[in-house]
């Protein structure tokens, strides 16, 4: 079922979704990904690596041989093929997404093909940024999963509970965690600077709009990988969250955040801001997790909210 411009919801992504899943009568986690794309008349096929050639040409083969799924609209008809030797968590992502592209009436008339970077800031567009927002919100529910996370203590032992139940990468669910956190919190993609190359093109983060405009140039360079060993490769923020932290900020050494990607161990203390470049003098709550081999490292920050009272009494996940 394609939703038109008759039954047009307004500009958020989420109310699509949200939709489809309560004409689909499901309530709990993990939402079924087929039960979705069957809703909305969409094949689900999976194309192992050896027959990618065979489905698509050469043309195909060069795409999926990065992409994880992709959407191809013959007509009425749709099919979404991905990729046989995706995790089941990233598979998960990956048809949400394409039913997301499928789902919002904007993006009709349109192939897509969801990449592993879709969760990087750098390759991000308008267009993917709301397929990424309509396909979280199919994944974790946003009601369901707001009420989940405030019945845990923040922390990254919470977000690994949350990854568990919604079936879900860590990644996407640290970031959909920060960006539906009613507190302020905020999670950052470190990296090490060696493994980062400078682009030219503007550096669009997850959940942020794109301004009209050049952001000013910072006044120190963020590829000195001598005297910044890391950097950030995207943040993500609540909404009350009082500090913005950009894409490519250098991290110097000799602070928790440095200490936990150098030890590869996971840690939790405080970080002071002016680790992110702010000229803020206070200091931020941090949990840090090493991401396995892949050199990246998941940071958590959170601040007290003292307009906001964390109820953790009120019942668990079960």
């Amino acid at each position: 079922m394609k939703l038109t411009w008759d039954n047009y919801l307004g500009n958020s992504p989420a109310l699509y979704a949200q939709k489809v899943i309560k004409e689909c009568g499901l309530k709990e986690p993990p939402i079924c990904e087929q039960t979705v794309a069957d809703y909305l008349r969409l094949e689900v096929k999976e194309i192992p690596r050896n027959l990618i050639k065979e489905f698509f040409g050469n043309l195909g083969h060069n795409v999926l041989k990065t992409v994880c799924a992709m959407l191809i609209k013959r007509g009425d008809k749709g099919c979404i093929y991905y990729n046989g030797e995706t995790r089941l968590e990233r598979k998960r992502l990956s048809i949400f997404h394409e039913c997301g592209h499928e789902v919002l009436p904007w993006h009709e008339c349109h192939d897509y093909c969801c990449t592993e970077k879709d969760v990087d800031p750098d390759v991000h567009k308008r267009m993917e940024r709301e397929a990424f927002g309509c396909g979280s919100e199919f994944l974790m529910p946003k009601k369901l999963f707001i009420e989940d996370s405030l019945s845990l203590e923040i922390g990254i032992p919470s977000i690994e509970r949350l990854r568990q139940r919604y079936v879900a990468s860590m990644e996407a669910t640290a970031i959909w965690y920060a960006l539906t956190q009613p507190g302020l919190c905020g999670i950052v993609m470190v990296e090490s600077s060696a493994n980062r190359k400078q682009k030219q093109k503007d550096i669009i983060e997850p959940g942020q709009m794109v301004f009209p405009y050049n952001t000013p140039s910072r006044p120190v360079n963020p590829f000195d990988t001598q005297r910044y060993p890391l950097s950030v490769q995207y943040f993500a923020k609540s909404h009350y969250f009082p500090k913005y932290i950009r894409s490519g900020q250098g991290i110097e050494a000799g602070n928790l955040v440095f200490n936990a990607w150098h030890h590869n161990r996971q840690m939790r203390g405080e970080v002071p801001a002016a680790v992110f470049g702010s000229s803020a003098r206070w200091s931020y709550n941090a949990e840090c997790l090493p991401l396995g081999n892949t050199g990246k490292m998941l940071v958590l920050l959170w601040l007290p909210c003292h307009q906001l009272k964390f109820n953790y009494g009120n019942g668990v996940m079960m």
